[in-house]
C-alpha cells in the first residue's frame, strides 16, 4: 500500500462516525473501502473516500434517507441533486408545520390544565367566548354509559383518525332536560377544535357570545348541584337561557387516576 491508508477505526474517529455505520455503508455499497486485506479482512480507506464520506454526512445532516443518497451517487449530476434537495426541503417544511401544530396543542393543553387548577371552584361566572369550530354527534347519553363507544362513533362519522380528543369533548344537555332537572340526560357530544388541530371537511360552529359557567372539582356524576347553582343564578340575575349547556371534563381519568383531582366545567349560553 503506497499511499496513506486509514483503518476503519481511524476513519470513524476522524469523521465522528460509528464503526458499525461504516461497516453498514460498505455492505450496501454506499462507501466501499479502498482496500481490504484478503487474509485479515481488515478494511482500509484512502483520502479518496474522505470526500464521499463528507458528502454522505452532509446529506444525512439534511435528513436525507440512505436510499436517496444511494440514488444520488448512482448518477451524480446537478439536476438530480437539485431535485433531491427540493424534495427534502418540502418534506422538512411539512415536518416543521407538524411540529408547530404539536407545539400549539401542547401549549393549549398546558394552558387548560393550568386554568383548571387555578379556576375559582364552585363560583358562577359570566364569560365571553368566541365562536369555535366543532363537530357534533346527536347521541343520547347518560353518565353511566360508555363514553369511549360514543367517541368512537363520533370519530368514525367525521373521519377523525388523527384528532386528539383528550380534554376537548363536551356533553350537550338540552334546555328541556335543564328545565326538568334531568341533569344526566345528555342529547349529544361535541368535539371542540383548538388552534393546531386538523379540521375535518364537515364541521359546524359552536356559537360564541355570553356564557354563564361554573368549574367544580368532580366528575359528571357530581354535576347536579352545580346545574342547580347555575339555574338559580340565572333566576336571580334575570339571565335567559339561549341554548343547551356544555359540560366538559377538564381533568379526568384520561389524565389522572385520582378521582379527587378531577375538574369539570359547565357553560350555559345566556342573554345577560
Amino acid at each position: 500500500m503506497s499511499e496513506p491508508y486509514f483503518t476503519i477505526g481511524q476513519l470513524a474517529q476522524l469523521f465522528d462516525v460509528e464503526v458499525p455505520t461504516l461497516r453498514y455503508y460498505d455492505e450496501i455499497g454506499l462507501l466501499k473501502p479502498a482496500h481490504v486485506d484478503v487474509k485479515t479482512h481488515y478494511r482500509y480507506y484512502a483520502t479518496a473516500q474522505f470526500e464521499r464520506l463528507s458528502t454522505i454526512k452532509y446529506f444525512r445532516a439534511l435528513g436525507l434517507s440512505i436510499a436517496a443518497i444511494q440514488d444520488f451517487f448512482a448518477a451524480r449530476e446537478l439536476p438530480k441533486l437539485t431535485k433531491m434537495l427540493q424534495e427534502q426541503q418540502a418534506e422538512v417544511r411539512q415536518q416543521i408545520e407538524t411540529l408547530q401544530a404539536i407545539d400549539q396543542r401542547l401549549d393549549n393543553r398546558l394552558t387548560q390544565v393550568a386554568q383548571a387548577q387555578s379556576a375559582p371552584l364552585g363560583v358562577c361566572e359570566v364569560v365571553t367566548l368566541p365562536k369555535r369550530p366543532m363537530v357534533y354527534l346527536q347521541q343520547p347519553y347518560t353518565a353511566s354509559d360508555d363514553i369511549e363507544l360514543v367517541i368512537a362513533k363520533l370519530r368514525a362519522q367525521y373521519g377523525l383518525t388523527q384528532s386528539v380528543f383528550l380534554g376537548k369533548i363536551s356533553f350537550s344537555l338540552p334546555l328541556a332536560a335543564l328545565n326538568a332537572g334531568a341533569y344526566t340526560q345528555y342529547d349529544g357530544i361535541l368535539l371542540v377544535f383548538e388552534p393546531g388541530d386538523q379540521l375535518p371537511a364537515q364541521q359546524q360552529v359552536l356559537v360564541g357570545g355570553t356564557y354563564l359557567q361554573v368549574v367544580f372539582r368532580g366528575t359528571h356524576t357530581q354535576a347536579g348541584p352545580y346545574y342547580e347553582q347555575l339555574l338559580a343564578t340565572c333566576h336571580e340575575q334575570g339571565y335567559q337561557l339561549r341554548g343547551p349547556a356544555l359540560e366538559t371534563a377538564l381533568i379526568d381519568y384520561g389524565i389522572t387516576d385520582h378521582v379527587e383531582q378531577s375538574v369539570t366545567r359547565i357553560q350555559i349560553p345566556i342573554n345577560a
